[in-house]
């Protein structure tokens, strides 16, 4: 199942799972962090080989929580 690339922030905030493109534009944090925090293990994601699929609306809530406790701004 191919989901549009084209679609809006609006219409990504009601998505409840993403691929990392999308997440990456909806959050406006560079590809390659989340890539990163994806193969670390520290996002929680679903992995096929060398690709990240798609990453869970509630794991990336908790990711962000993570990441705001430990980097306090």
């Amino acid at each position: 199942m191919e989901r549009r690339t084209d679609a809006t922030i609006e219409e990504l905030l009601r998505h409840e799972d993403y691929t990392p493109e999308e997440l990456s534009r909806l959050l406006g944090i560079g590809l390659d962090v989340i890539r990163h925090a994806a193969f670390s293990g520290e996002l929680p994601a679903q992995i096929a080989g060398h690709d990240i699929i798609s990453v869970r609306r509630r794991d990336v809530l908790a990711w962000l929580e993570e990441r705001d406790i430990r980097d306090p701004a």
